[in-house]
């Protein structure tokens, strides 16, 4: 005769921990993931609405290398909220950065810096640029909120008292706007600075003491980690991003326009914070973030598809970011009960 295995309620417990760890998982995968979920389900709706136009593989190129600037400033964005605080100076910055190279280039300096080195003024700028939130906010421990508000004032204004007008890419060297005008330079600089960027938050000492200030300033601090000169090259990295927008953006548009950039706060919060980059700070990836970015394109163009408003677009926008803030709150309560230590 078989011996019949009997159940015992020990087993039925570790047979039903077992499943809810499974579930626990999926679920925090998706999580983790939605912004990659929500691209492809929009891109799958505008497909169906208007085959012609997005189901063609120059538009999905055309997609992303339109995005590629605001990808930098996105990018901007999520450094500063992986470390903990906010940035919303990032789209005034970009405006005013590429203002100040410009005049460089065409008015103060004409013909004095070779063409290949115009390259890296916005570069500096934004080093600068950074280097002055990171100070106001890492040394001197003001509120980055207000901090950053101020100097987002100070660029905007500074930015049109400079010259209120655009200057136009025949007066720019060549090599200045051919980084940014091209589709595979754009992209493949976008990508390098993002795989670069991700092994350095992931992979590197630096990397694990800015997640470590997010998480817990306090408890950072404890450990050794100075979270004044953390929050400092936060802010650097953020302004060197928007250096990088800056330069890509002339490109792009073949002219630096004194409002570009202006408008790029909130999509670019939106995008790192849909993208998982948690408001709490010491969360989430950059990868994920470029999703949320890539989210904010397929339904940009979608739009511009069917002929909508600017300020239809605009009052999308603001529903992204409310839907982004819901989103992270949902994603945090799912990540503290899954994560919890038992």
């Amino acid at each position: 005769m078989k011996r019949i295995k009997s159940k015992t309620g020990f087993d039925e417990y570790k047979k039903s921990e077992k499943m809810g760890a499974t579930r626990d998982k999926v679920m925090l995968f998706f999580v983790e993931k939605i912004a990659w979920f929500l691209a492809i389900l929009f891109y799958v709706i505008f497909a169906v609405l208007k085959p012609t136009g997005m189901l063609r593989w120059d538009m999905l190129v055309f997609i992303i290398y339109s995005a590629v600037p605001l990808g930098f400033i996105v990018l901007a964005e999520s450094i500063c909220l992986i470390s903990g605080n906010f940035d919303l100076s990032v789209g005034m910055m970009t405006g005013f950065i590429g203002m100040v190279a410009g005049m460089i280039m065409v008015w103060w300096l004409p013909d004095t810096i070779p063409a290949p080195l115009t390259i890296l003024l916005p570069l500096i700028l934004g080093l600068g640029c950074g280097a002055l939130n990171g100070s106001l906010v890492g040394f001197l421990g003001l509120n980055p909120f207000l901090a950053t508000l101020g100097t987002s004032m100070v660029f905007f204004g500074g930015n049109l008292l400079i010259h209120p007008y655009p200057i136009y890419g025949t007066d720019l060297p060549k090599i200045y706007t051919m980084i940014g005008n091209n589709e595979v330079i754009s992209l493949s600089v976008f990508v390098a600075t993002l795989i670069v960027l991700w092994f350095v938050l992931r992979s590197t000492r630096f990397g694990a003491h800015l997640y470590a200030v997010g998480a817990g300033p306090k408890t950072a601090s404890m450990l050794g980690i100075n979270k004044g000169r953390m929050y400092f090259f936060a802010y650097l990295i953020a302004g060197f991003f928007c250096g990088m927008s800056a330069l890509f953006y002339t490109g792009f548009l073949l002219a630096i326009d004194p409002y570009a950039g202006s408008t790029d706060l909130f999509p670019a919060f939106a995008a790192a914070v849909i993208g998982g980059i948690s408001l709490k700070g010491g969360r989430g990836s950059v990868v994920n973030a470029v999703a949320g970015l890539i989210l904010l394109g397929i339904i940009g163009s979608g739009l511009s598809m069917f002929a909508v408003t600017p300020y239809l677009r605009q009052f999308a926008y603001g529903c992204l970011v409310i839907a982004a803030i819901i989103i992270n709150k949902l994603r945090d309560s799912v990540r503290d009960r899954i994560l919890r230590p038992v």
